[in-house]
């Protein structure tokens, strides 16, 4: 039976803690395929997620949060850095302990198809994680499955369907039902409803809401889109390029951006009102976004930034507060 929990917020102790995460990929050349450059996907990322709050993680396509959310729960390894969940150190863990901590971290895929396996039923989908850990007999991983088809809002009739059978909001409820499985304490959500329609996106984003609130859940939410953030995180950190650029609370970094690229991106954001969006100023940043391979000296984001200045090409922001628990890596903020 899934358990729920009478007190789901600890206040101000954190259960996930990154500093220095770096995923480097190693790009092969020659005839003797040595590496002759690398992918900087991710470069020096810190951030930290508290019992029981929802982080969400935003930027452009490319920018390494998905590779982030993959490199803390082990999924890829990083090429340096520590990544702690509840004070335990997972990047140096042998194999047999970082499996059982497994249990405690999973993940919901953007595509609520493909991450299902199309062989399986709805019900071996589920059970999978408990059989692979062992978790109860025959029965009781059978009621398990029906008790959470019924948390997620599915009848436990489906059990014996595949998963063509479902539509793409169903998939990923099917998807979160197997997260929940091993009762985690952190799932890493990696841009769960973009591949969904407006109006299922937000039936699957109260669902998680819910889903937190029952069982005290810990997100780090993955997302390019703004607007979604802003409905379900309590802190955003936005990045670029490989690296956090900002973090703060979600309601102050959409009122008051300290981080050029953070201003631009929310410039972006469309205005329902016809006659505010007229008026408004937009951000229209130059040039592509740079290369992992190649990444521009010092700020990463200075060849587009309108602020930038000598310092800015010689010297990397570090992600400093710059007001009350509101976090920047930029020389001129504000």
């Amino acid at each position: 039976m899934v358990q729920e929990v009478e007190t789901p917020r600890q206040a101000n102790t954190t259960l996930i803690d990154v500093k220095g995460l770096k995923v480097h990929f190693p790009i092969k050349g020659g005839i003797l395929g040595r590496t002759v450059a690398q992918v900087k996907a991710v470069d020096g990322v810190d951030l930290f997620v508290r019992h029981g709050e929802t982080l969400g993680l935003v930027g452009e396509s490319g920018c390494g949060k998905s590779t982030t959310g993959r490199a803390i729960l082990q999924l890829i390894k990083p090429t340096a850095g520590s990544v702690k969940l509840d004070g335990v150190e997972l990047t140096t863990l042998p194999a047999n302990e970082l499996r059982k901590k497994r249990a405690e971290m999973q993940m919901v895929f953007q595509d609520p198809y493909g991450s299902l396996d199309p062989r399986y039923t709805v019900g071996q989908i589920i059970s999978e994680p408990l059989e692979n850990f062992k978790r109860g007999n025959s029965k009781e991983v059978r009621d398990e499955v029906a008790d959470l088809l019924e948390t997620v809002g599915l009848n436990p009739y489906y059990v014996n369907r595949f998963a063509h059978e479902f539509s793409g909001g169903q998939r990923q409820r099917i998807g979160i039902a197997r997260a929940l499985a091993l009762h985690p304490s952190l799932i890493v959500a990696d841009e769960p409803v973009s591949a969904l329609d407006v109006s299922i996106q937000a039936q699957v984003l109260n669902l998680l809401q819910d889903l937190q609130g029952k069982f005290g859940l810990t997100y780090l939410f993955v997302a390019h889109n703004l607007s979604v953030v802003k409905h379900i995180s309590e802190r955003v950190a936005v990045m670029y390029l490989g690296r956090v650029v900002e973090l703060a609370k979600s309601e102050e970094m959409y009122k008051l951006p300290l981080h050029p690229y953070t201003q631009a991106l929310l410039s972006a954001i469309p205005v329902p009102d016809p006659n505010i969006e007229a008026k408004r100023k937009r951000i229209i940043l130059e040039g592509d976004v740079p290369s992992p391979v190649n990444p521009p000296s010092g700020c990463n984001f200075h060849p587009r930034c309108w602020k930038a200045q000598t310092i800015c090409r010689e010297v990397i922001p570090p992600l400093e507060e710059k007001q009350s628990n509101h976090y920047a890596a930029c020389h001129f903020p504000g």
